[in-house]
């Protein structure tokens, strides 16, 4: 039997949102020859969407001097120094988002670069109290942010410059991160410490809908038995009103290119906080710490109406069963073919599909098996017909004996796959948990990166 008043879910796209940014131009600080130039800022104020990369920024080139050697004022202090014969030798220093920039992003890396001098002595701290940590590049010419930021802090970055003829050149000036009026939350549906089957999804769902999907999916990570990488990509659903209160939500799934290891611990961060989603920014970082089960696969045979229990390439069950009615007969009363995935289970569910003449039947031991009404339950009718086992006749549904179907039950947990085929009626995107209904090619085209 099949019920058609499932929880609503997302349907998978067919479209990727890509990455939006403007350039936030850089400072320029130099002191040569007789002229003292002043420090160059942008004329436009930086975006908060992309960072722009040193290797784009404005610096101010020095004058040639017209008496080589000659003292000179500095840009930055106003004292005498000694200064390089050519232009080409003269200290210069451009950070990335320009020093004096607003609204900057938590996650916008900071940059300070060197031309012709090496970096001493970098600090970079907050009006909150908090001090962010920096590492040099390589040859000490350059400096970022190894720590994240936080919204809505001032934050003051200082050093100095030593040229490469002995000159220096003090670092001093600020950024400011934006201090958005709210934030958007985020959800992983794999609870801490759990236990799920090898074709479990990892679904983060957002509270709104996420138009910077790329900013979103760069910030997810998923490693396994201690930090070991694992072949996998990420694959945005369209987005949908899932919970039916008028609001949209995106959500996205991670799927391995094939199951999951059996026994692998599964480790996922997604480092939100801070996150342009281009409709709102990240709330909260989030973790989770899983297991995954034994390699049990549920499989079906639809014409000797059969259903197995396989762990580790065995059968450990072999259930008498009836599927839904062949295509030829009514489609609408098919099994439906593909990898369908366990994600709930009930000891007694109402069934409803009012386009047959039936609802509120209570169905003892059920296992959700698809969110298009699918489940595997006992049918006490079925049963008492003697169709078990002997011929497909249901809506859809797998009916076991009430007996089989509490067994299935107490071993069924989120995650396992159960593998149908054969049906001649395929899933579609309307099957919630559809990560498994495409190969690893076409998934991957799913991802924004």
């Amino acid at each position: 039997m099949r019920s058609v008043l499932p929880r609503r879910v997302p349907r998978h796209p067919r479209f990727r949102s890509g990455r939006v940014g403007l350039a936030v131009r850089l400072v320029a600080l130099a002191a040569v020859g007789t002229m003292a130039l002043a420090a160059c800022t942008t004329s436009t104020p930086p975006t908060v969407t992309v960072t722009q990369h040193a290797d784009g920024s404005q610096v101010t080139a020095p004058s040639l001097s017209t008496s080589p050697g000659a003292p000179t004022s500095s840009s930055t202090g106003g004292s005498a120094t000694p200064t390089s014969s050519s232009a080409t030798d003269a200290i210069r220093v451009t950070a990335t988002p320009a020093f004096g920039s607003s609204d900057v992003g938590p996650n916008d890396p900071i940059s300070v670069m060197a031309f012709h001098a090496q970096l001493k002595s970098m600090t970079m701290s907050g009006s909150d109290g908090s001090v962010v940590n920096g590492q040099m590049g390589d040859g000490n010419n350059s400096w970022s942010n190894t720590d994240k930021l936080k919204y809505g802090v001032k934050y003051t970055i200082s050093g100095e410059a030593v040229g490469t003829d002995g000159t220096s050149q003090p670092i001093d000036g600020t950024i400011t991160t934006v201090k958005p009026a709210s934030t958007m939350a985020a959800y992983i549906q794999i609870p801490n410490d759990s236990t799920v089957g090898i074709a479990a999804p990892i679904v983060v769902t957002f509270a709104g809908t996420v138009t910077n999907r790329a900013a979103a999916e760069k910030e997810l990570h998923v490693t396994i038995n201690g930090g070991q990488q694992i072949e996998g990509s990420w694959g945005w659903m369209q987005d949908e009103d899932i919970q039916g209160k008028g609001v949209k939500q995106s959500r996205v799934h991670f799927r391995p290119k094939d199951f999951w290891p059996a026994k692998a611990k599964v480790h996922v961060e997604a480092d939100l906080y801070g996150v342009n989603y281009g409709t709102g920014w990240g709330r909260e970082n989030l973790t989770r710490d899983f297991n995954i089960g034994p390699k049990i696969i549920v499989k079906t045979d639809i014409e000797k109406h059969r259903l197995y229990v396989i762990q580790d390439d065995q059968v450990i069950k072999n259930y008498p069963v009836s599927y839904g009615k062949p295509a030829s007969v009514d489609a609408g009363r098919t099994t439906v073919s593909g990898v369908h995935v366990i994600t709930e289970k009930f000891e007694v569910k109402s069934m409803c599909n009012p386009k047959y003449g039936y609802c509120g039947i209570k169905e003892p031991w059920a296992v959700r098996i698809n969110n298009n009404g699918e489940f595997i339950h006992a049918n006490p009718e079925t049963e008492k017909l003697g169709l078990l086992g002997k011929a497909n006749i249901t809506h859809g549904c797998v009916n076991m004996s009430v007996a089989d179907a509490k067994d299935f039950y107490n071993l069924a947990y989120y995650g396992i796959p159960v593998d149908v085929e054969g049906t001649g009626v395929k899933m579609s995107y309307s099957d919630y948990i559809w990560d498994w209904g495409v190969d690893y090619n076409m998934w991957k085209s799913f991802s924004a990166l």
